[in-house]
């Protein structure tokens, strides 16, 4: 009789398993609630480094010739 015909062992693979999905089901909870704590900061923070390379853009092919 091997050890993968144990019921134990399937019992504690399985119980592995919910303990590895609680895990990552926390992890996920808590980086949707870093993101949502900060969400706003991060759209202002991308819309102002947008129009800074669209302006660096903008100026760069207009002097390039220069």
């Amino acid at each position: 009789m091997s050890g993968q015909e144990d019921p134990g062992s399937w019992v504690g693979r399985l119980f592995g398993w919910c303990l590895l999905a609680l895990l990552a089901a926390m992890a996920l909870y808590g980086a949707v609630s870093i993101v949502r704590s900060i969400w706003l900061f991060l759209c202002i923070d991308l819309a102002v480094a947008a129009v800074i390379a669209a302006v660096w853009r903008l100026l760069s092919s207009r002097y390039r010739g220069w």
